[in-house]
């Protein structure tokens, strides 16, 4: 589940972390490094990738048909 996670500006939603794989662990912070530099929070994260998803999905699709 998300957790509020403390930063000095504004608090934004972030991922807990804990008792992860590693491998979860690094997409967790990468997701809250994104979540952090662009301001979003779960709701607009998710956005986000399926838009990021869609393009590239689209030109897959494009390279592939060429």
């Amino acid at each position: 589940m998300a957790k509020l996670g403390e930063i000095k500006l504004k608090k934004i939603p972030q991922l807990n972390t804990a008792n992860s794989s590693p491998l979860i662990r690094k997409h967790k912070e990468v997701l809250n490094l994104m979540m952090k530099t662009l301001s979003l929070d779960t709701y607009g994260l998710t956005w986000a990738q399926f838009i990021k998803g869609f393009g590239c999905g689209a030109l897959a699709v494009w390279l592939l048909m060429r």
